[in-house]
């Protein structure tokens, strides 16, 4: 398995063909700064991870104390793998984190499913492919806790689902009307409160301590559910709109 680097735009098609292949909301995010990828024998990818800018101004001007630190920080935007072994997926995590340390990024921030949808290492291919919190927690990510609130993560609006992003627009409570006048019924769906994660990205020590203090967040305490490898996952968003675009 052969590890990439591919700054954006490169295999920018065949990156988003995998993720919306893979990835259990069947969705990739147009753009990205880097995307890391694992390649196998006969040049195919198997896994990607995919860097860029945080989606929301908020959501940078939350994690740092210090507005002018906000370019050190890097958002995974998606992490996606398939037929790879843990081994191999924390190699390309650890890989990306090195690399994007020489670019001059402090950390790297990511959110994550409280509910976990795919275990690592599990037999059973389940509905909704994803990561949960044991990957980071794995790699030395630090755990910051849970966002204060579910999030909106899509619409439903005359009983047809619609995500929250419409191409370059991003559809909320005040602009919902506008963009759908005609509505009869319009209905937020809101996903599960997420996990927050954050590697530090440092040579010593002492830069490690030093950024850690530039967060706003501090490092909680984690516990791995210890819950059963289900086959059946509860209904989420994520898979409806999944079962709406395979029209099942």
């Amino acid at each position: 398995m052969k590890t990439l680097i591919l700054n954006y735009p490169a295999r920018r098609d065949e990156i988003i063909r995998f993720v919306k292949k893979h990835h259990y909301s069947r969705r990739c995010p147009g753009v990205w700064s880097v995307a890391y990828a694992l390649e196998n024998e006969r040049g195919r990818l198997q896994a990607v991870t995919l860097y860029g800018p945080p989606p929301y101004p908020s959501v940078a001007r939350a994690f740092v104390r210090d507005p002018t630190h906000i370019q050190q920080l890097a958002w995974q935007a998606r992490m996606v793998g398939a037929g790879i072994s843990a081994t191999q997926l924390d190699s390309l995590i650890q890989s990306g984190n090195a690399d994007l340390m020489v670019r001059g990024f402090w950390w790297v921030y990511t959110l994550t499913d409280p509910i976990a949808k795919v275990v690592d290492g599990a037999l059973i291919r389940l509905r909704c492919d994803g990561y949960s919190g044991e990957v980071y927690a794995r790699n030395h990510f630090l755990y910051l806790g849970h966002t204060e609130r579910a999030s909106l993560e899509g619409w439903l609006i005359d009983g047809k689902p619609y995500h929250i992003r419409q191409g370059a627009i991003t559809l909320t409570h005040s602009n919902i009307h506008h963009h759908f006048p005609d509505a009869k019924e319009v209905r937020a769906i809101r996903g599960n409160p997420k996990q927050r994660w954050a590697a530090i990205l440092a040579q010593t020590e002492r830069e490690r301590s030093e950024r850690l203090l530039l967060m706003r967040y501090r490092p909680q305490s984690w516990q791995a559910l210890t819950q059963p490898r289900l086959l059946f996952q509860p209904f989420d968003f994520a898979c409806f709109f999944m079962k709406e675009s395979l029209n099942v």
